[in-house]
């Protein structure tokens, strides 16, 4: 069985006769949250031990780069200069700047790793300052100068007013870029940035921590930030490879990439196990109603998406075992395919069948949008309630004026005449006895002696 560092398991069909990528994508992951996510991203592996995608970290903090497992060393690349090196300490102003300052050895490196790809992922948890404030620059000149498509993964942070404020007037700025177009030196038209992925953190630490205490197995030992990075990273890998399985109805690799994943859209996955011998499967309807159900209930990294209104387009995929494919004719993928026109009128659906060794069936969905989910939203809402109770607790704080004055005082004056200042030991919170030794053997302070 293929796994993520030994810890997330990928499905096994990832590694039977003729999977492979579909879509030769390159990660470029900025700043210590867009480091970790790529980090997953790198330790995803072939059955020979082979790194599936190339990968570039890029971060002011050397401890952040340091601490990546996966991602080659070659590949990890500080910004450096005297105000950087330490990080960005959550100023995207600062991250903007370093990347500025770097920009040289960062194209030339972005040149290097990412030659042979077919679209750039740029990844940031926005929040901080490294990826924060250099995202948009990095989409920017990886759009205009590599000549690939860009798509993105930005993080949405937990409830904290610095970093609601620094992701809110970031994703302000990115968002825009879908919808975007620009020229070449050749006259031909392209798209500044193919697609976004939204993972919101809130909705993640609040899903692991509901699956630690359900004592689920796929959260156990993992931290919630290391549970979310594999979720994107397995997900995203796994549509990649089931586009390329064999199956009588395929959702090949150039309609997988060209019809969903290039869309100026924003994309959400759904993943969903069916248990084909479960009781609760009595009828076909029961099974197409249980496979079209799951982009409503079992989206991954985001939730409150508007399908009815903002869908572009859709993709289903679905891996049956072997000895099953009866289940699921012809027929009743076409039964799938008018619900599913039902539900989102006027969508394009993009299906496929493919098949694999197991006893349960997967369904994968993924859906491109013209609309954000609802935590992006409102994240200005978020933000502005944030910084108003911030306001509201400045405003009930004491503060530290001491005001008025003593009703009287007790005049004391010494009898002792100082003639100048006191002659320190070299260890004046040494005991008495031990001062007095020291006072003996000392010389006295001259002032004038260099």
């Amino acid at each position: 069985m293929l796994t993520i560092d030994n810890v997330w398991q990928l499905e096994n069909f990832v590694k039977q006769k003729g999977a492979t990528i579909g879509t030769k994508l390159g990660f470029v992951g900025l700043g210590q949250g867009g480091g970790k996510i790529v980090d997953a991203f790198a330790g995803i592996r072939n059955a020979n031990g082979n790194a599936q995608y190339p990968v570039l970290c890029i971060n002011t903090n050397m401890g952040d780069i340091q601490n990546l497992q996966n991602v080659d060393r070659a590949n990890r690349l500080q910004l450096k200069g005297e105000e950087f090196e330490k990080g960005a300490g959550m100023d995207p102003a600062k991250g903007k700047k370093a990347m500025a300052a770097n920009g040289e050895i960062v194209f030339e490196t972005l040149n290097r790793v990412m030659h042979n790809t077919e679209a750039i992922v740029v990844v940031a948890s926005l929040g901080g300052g490294t990826g924060t404030g250099s995202i948009n620059m990095v989409i920017d000149v990886c759009a205009d100068y590599l000549g690939k498509p860009v798509m993105a993964i930005v993080s949405l942070p937990n409830s904290h007013v610095d970093e609601n404020v620094n992701a809110f007037e970031a994703l302000k700025e990115l968002v825009p870029k879908l919808e975007e177009y620009r020229e070449d030196g050749e006259g031909n038209s392209y798209r500044v940035l193919e697609n976004i992925v939204i993972l919101d953190n809130k909705k993640i630490i609040e899903e692991h921590i509901e699956a630690v205490e359900q004592g689920s197995t796929e959260v156990a030992n993992l931290s919630w930030d290391r549970y979310s990075n594999y979720k994107v990273a397995s997900i995203l890998h796994e549509w990649n490879v089931v586009t390329t399985l064999e199956s009588d109805k395929t959702l090949d690799a150039e309609d997988f990439k060209n019809k969903l994943l290039f869309t100026g859209g924003v994309l959400t996955f759904a993943k969903k196990k069916i248990n084909l011998q479960s009781g609760d499967l009595k009828s076909e309807n029961d099974l197409i109603n249980e496979i079209v159900a799951t982009y409503r209930e079992r989206n991954v990294l985001a939730n409150g998406f508007d399908y009815k209104n903002d869908a572009i387009a859709f993709g289903i995929n679905i891996v049956m075992p072997k000895n099953t494919e009866k289940l699921l004719n012809k027929d009743t993928l076409e039964k799938i395919n008018r619900q599913l026109q039902e539900e989102l009128e006027g969508v394009p659906v993009y299906y496929g069948r493919s098949t694999w060794d197991s006893k349960h069936a997967l369904v994968y969905t993924i859906c491109s949008l013209r609309g954000l989910p609802e935590r992006a939203k409102n994240l200005k809402q978020e933000s502005e309630e944030l910084l108003a109770k911030q306001k509201e607790r400045e405003a009930r704080q004491s503060g530290f004026a001491i005001d008025g004055d003593l009703s009287s005082r007790q005049e004391r004056t010494s009898t002792r005449v100082r003639t100048g200042r006191a002659a320190a030991p070299a260890n004046p919170f040494a005991t008495t006895e031990e001062k007095q030794v020291e006072t003996k053997s000392a010389k006295k302070f001259n002032p004038f002696k260099e």
